[in-house]
């Protein structure tokens, strides 16, 4: 092939110089007037060229422009592939994000619930402690009440019953009356408090 593409380029050349050796003697100037076989070997070498340039350049220069057309699509479609995936991914990490505020709100509500209802336990236990500890002492109270009538009814029949015999054994007149009333009151003032210690 290299011989036939030599031969091609040589040929015309050596056309030419036989041309211009012939003429050198006729005294005319080559690149000024055409010859007639120069012009047909040249348009032959160049369609001849232009064949063996079809047949072994132009193949390999479109394969290598298609290849490179899709190395450039393959890369346009791959970057549009990212594109497509970064967006998925961004949407997901959107939706993660939302669900992830979403569980801490309900976290946060849940909690709040949860400290409410232990609130409202807290009061009610102490509700329930505070009338507990009412109803104790009402009770005790009332105990108190209780063993004070019993405690001032036994006093007040043990006075009766001294000033009864006080009263029988002495002779009831004027002064001596007076004088039983006030032993009577300062008695009492003596008597300890119900539920207390004399004074």
């Amino acid at each position: 092939m290299r011989r036939i593409v030599t031969f091609l380029l040589l040929a015309p050349a050596a056309a030419g110089t036989a041309a211009v050796a012939a003429e050198e003697g006729g005294g005319g100037n080559l690149l000024i007037t055409p010859q007639f076989g120069l012009i047909i070997w040249t348009a032959i070498t160049f369609v001849l060229l232009l064949l063996l340039l079809g047949k072994i350049a132009w193949k390999p220069l479109l394969g290598a422009l298609a290849a490179r057309e899709k190395g450039i699509q393959d890369s346009l479609d791959g970057a549009a592939r990212d594109r497509d995936e970064a967006q998925a991914l961004l949407a997901q990490h959107k939706e993660l994000l939302l669900l992830a505020r979403k569980e801490r709100a309900d976290a946060v509500e849940a909690g709040r619930q949860d400290a409410e209802r232990v609130k409202a336990e807290i009061l009610d236990e102490a509700k329930r402690q505070r009338e507990t500890l009412l109803e104790q002492s009402q009770m005790q109270i009332q105990a108190g009440i209780r063993q004070a009538k019993l405690e001032l009814k036994t006093v007040a029949a043990d006075l009766a019953i001294q000033v009864a015999a006080k009263l029988l054994s002495k002779n009831l007149d004027g002064p001596t009356q007076r004088k039983l009333v006030e032993e009577y009151l300062s008695d009492l003032e003596r008597l300890p408090p119900p539920g207390g210690t004399p004074s």
